[in-house]
Protein backbone atom coordinates (compact mmCIF):
# COMPACT_ATOMS: atom_id res chain seq x y z
CA UNK A 1 0.00 0.00 0.00
CA UNK A 2 1.38 3.67 -1.09
CA UNK A 3 2.19 5.29 2.33
CA UNK A 4 1.11 8.17 1.43
CA UNK A 5 -2.56 6.86 1.51
CA UNK A 6 -2.56 4.88 4.60
CA UNK A 7 -4.30 6.83 6.79
CA UNK A 8 -7.03 7.24 3.87
CA UNK A 9 -7.75 3.80 3.98
CA UNK A 10 -7.53 3.36 7.29
CA UNK A 11 -9.79 6.16 8.10
CA UNK A 12 -12.46 4.44 5.76
CA UNK A 13 -11.90 1.35 7.50
CA UNK A 14 -12.17 2.81 10.97
CA UNK A 15 -15.63 4.59 9.32
CA UNK A 16 -16.96 1.83 8.36
CA UNK A 17 -16.78 -0.19 11.69
CA UNK A 18 -18.45 3.10 12.91
CA UNK A 19 -21.63 2.95 11.03
CA UNK A 20 -21.70 -0.66 11.23
CA UNK A 21 -21.46 0.21 15.23
CA UNK A 22 -24.36 2.98 14.52
CA UNK A 23 -26.55 0.59 12.69
CA UNK A 24 -26.45 -2.42 15.55
CA UNK A 25 -29.95 -3.44 16.91
CA UNK A 26 -31.40 -1.16 14.97
CA UNK A 27 -35.15 -2.13 15.18
CA UNK A 28 -38.10 -1.52 12.71
CA UNK A 29 -39.75 1.03 14.48
CA UNK A 30 -35.87 3.28 14.34
CA UNK A 31 -35.67 2.55 10.53
CA UNK A 32 -38.88 4.14 9.62
CA UNK A 33 -38.48 6.76 12.64
CA UNK A 34 -38.33 10.51 12.15
CA UNK A 35 -38.80 13.21 14.40
CA UNK A 36 -40.51 15.85 12.04
CA UNK A 37 -42.63 14.92 9.43
CA UNK A 38 -40.24 16.18 6.36
CA UNK A 39 -37.36 14.78 8.20
CA UNK A 40 -34.93 11.84 6.99
CA UNK A 41 -35.16 7.93 7.98
CA UNK A 42 -32.19 6.07 8.85
CA UNK A 43 -33.77 4.06 5.74
CA UNK A 44 -33.66 7.08 3.89
CA UNK A 45 -30.02 7.57 4.65
CA UNK A 46 -28.77 4.08 3.96
CA UNK A 47 -30.63 4.34 0.71
CA UNK A 48 -28.89 7.62 -0.24
CA UNK A 49 -25.39 6.22 0.73
CA UNK A 50 -26.26 2.75 -1.35
CA UNK A 51 -27.15 5.30 -4.47
CA UNK A 52 -23.81 7.41 -3.92
CA UNK A 53 -21.83 4.34 -3.40
CA UNK A 54 -21.20 3.16 -7.12
CA UNK A 55 -20.43 6.54 -8.33
CA UNK A 56 -17.89 6.49 -5.58
CA UNK A 57 -16.34 3.37 -6.78
CA UNK A 58 -16.30 4.47 -10.57
CA UNK A 59 -14.75 7.25 -9.91
CA UNK A 60 -11.58 5.88 -7.94
CA UNK A 61 -11.76 2.92 -10.42
CA UNK A 62 -11.66 4.75 -13.11
CA UNK A 63 -11.87 8.29 -12.78
CA UNK A 64 -15.65 8.09 -13.63
CA UNK A 65 -17.08 12.19 -12.97
CA UNK A 66 -18.69 12.20 -9.75
CA UNK A 67 -22.85 12.86 -10.72
CA UNK A 68 -24.25 15.76 -8.37
CA UNK A 69 -20.51 16.99 -8.96
CA UNK A 70 -19.15 16.97 -12.50
CA UNK A 71 -22.38 15.90 -14.18
CA UNK A 72 -25.96 15.47 -13.51
CA UNK A 73 -27.51 12.60 -11.31
CA UNK A 74 -28.54 9.39 -13.53
CA UNK A 75 -32.61 9.94 -12.11
CA UNK A 76 -32.99 6.62 -13.67
CA UNK A 77 -30.14 4.42 -11.52
CA UNK A 78 -31.50 6.74 -8.40
CA UNK A 79 -34.98 5.24 -9.27
CA UNK A 80 -33.44 1.93 -9.49
CA UNK A 81 -32.45 1.68 -6.13
CA UNK A 82 -35.60 0.46 -3.51
CA UNK A 83 -36.45 1.29 -0.62
CA UNK A 84 -35.21 -1.78 1.25
CA UNK A 85 -32.95 -1.31 4.01
CA UNK A 86 -31.47 -4.96 4.30
CA UNK A 87 -30.69 -5.23 0.62
CA UNK A 88 -29.35 -1.65 0.60
CA UNK A 89 -27.24 -2.46 3.92
CA UNK A 90 -25.61 -5.46 2.01
CA UNK A 91 -25.25 -3.62 -1.33
CA UNK A 92 -23.53 -0.88 0.52
CA UNK A 93 -20.99 -3.05 2.18
CA UNK A 94 -19.93 -4.64 -0.94
CA UNK A 95 -19.58 -1.06 -2.63
CA UNK A 96 -17.56 0.22 0.25
CA UNK A 97 -15.30 -2.58 0.32
CA UNK A 98 -14.48 -2.76 -2.97
CA UNK A 99 -13.98 1.38 -2.85
CA UNK A 100 -11.46 1.07 0.15
CA UNK A 101 -9.96 -2.17 -1.53
CA UNK A 102 -9.16 -0.14 -4.99
CA UNK A 103 -7.71 3.00 -2.35
CA UNK A 104 -5.50 0.22 -1.11
CA UNK A 105 -4.26 -1.03 -4.15
CA UNK A 106 -3.42 3.13 -5.61
CA UNK A 107 -0.52 5.59 -5.89
CA UNK A 108 -1.34 8.86 -4.48
CA UNK A 109 -0.53 9.97 -7.97
CA UNK A 110 -3.40 7.52 -9.38
CA UNK A 111 -5.77 9.50 -6.90
CA UNK A 112 -4.77 12.65 -7.54
CA UNK A 113 -5.32 12.09 -11.43
CA UNK A 114 -8.60 10.14 -10.69
CA UNK A 115 -9.74 13.18 -8.75
CA UNK A 116 -9.00 15.34 -11.79
CA UNK A 117 -11.16 13.63 -13.96
CA UNK A 118 -13.97 12.84 -11.73
CA UNK A 119 -14.49 16.37 -10.01
CA UNK A 120 -13.21 18.64 -13.18
CA UNK A 121 -12.83 21.87 -12.11
CA UNK A 122 -14.59 21.28 -8.53
CA UNK A 123 -11.45 18.90 -7.64
CA UNK A 124 -9.60 22.04 -5.49
CA UNK A 125 -13.26 21.66 -3.29
CA UNK A 126 -12.35 17.78 -3.01
CA UNK A 127 -10.71 14.98 -3.00
CA UNK A 128 -11.23 11.52 -3.79
CA UNK A 129 -10.03 9.67 -1.17
CA UNK A 130 -11.57 11.90 1.61
CA UNK A 131 -14.96 12.62 -0.11
CA UNK A 132 -16.09 9.35 0.39
CA UNK A 133 -14.95 9.43 3.91
CA UNK A 134 -16.95 12.75 4.89
CA UNK A 135 -19.92 11.71 3.12
CA UNK A 136 -19.88 8.29 5.07
CA UNK A 137 -19.07 10.36 8.38
CA UNK A 138 -21.62 13.04 8.35
CA UNK A 139 -24.43 10.52 7.58
CA UNK A 140 -23.53 8.16 10.14
CA UNK A 141 -23.53 11.04 12.86
CA UNK A 142 -26.65 11.56 11.55
CA UNK A 143 -27.94 7.72 12.26
CA UNK A 144 -26.35 8.36 15.89
CA UNK A 145 -28.53 11.33 16.35
CA UNK A 146 -31.84 9.96 14.90
CA UNK A 147 -31.29 6.98 16.82
CA UNK A 148 -30.56 9.11 20.32
CA UNK A 149 -33.67 11.07 19.73
CA UNK A 150 -35.42 8.46 19.05
CA UNK A 151 -33.99 7.00 22.87
CA UNK A 152 -34.76 10.12 24.22
CA UNK A 153 -38.51 10.60 23.02
CA UNK A 154 -39.46 7.50 24.87
CA UNK A 155 -37.38 8.71 28.09
CA UNK A 156 -35.09 6.10 27.42
CA UNK A 157 -31.25 7.11 27.64
CA UNK A 158 -29.10 8.06 24.78
CA UNK A 159 -27.63 5.23 23.39
CA UNK A 160 -24.54 6.95 21.99
CA UNK A 161 -22.45 9.14 24.87
CA UNK A 162 -25.41 8.92 27.32
CA UNK A 163 -23.37 9.64 30.06
CA UNK A 164 -21.19 12.13 28.86
CA UNK A 165 -21.30 15.52 30.97
CA UNK A 166 -21.64 17.89 27.50
CA UNK A 167 -25.19 16.34 26.87
CA UNK A 168 -27.42 17.71 29.71
CA UNK A 169 -30.48 15.39 30.05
Amino acid sequence: MDDALRVVVEMHERLWVRLTNALEDLSEEERHWRLLPHANTINVIIRHLRIEAPWHLASVARGEPMPTIAVAAPQEAIDAVPMDFEANVTRLEELYTRFVERLRTMTLETVQQRTAAAYGDARRLTYLGYHQALHLAIHCGQIRTIRNLYCKTRGEPARFFPDNPTYPH
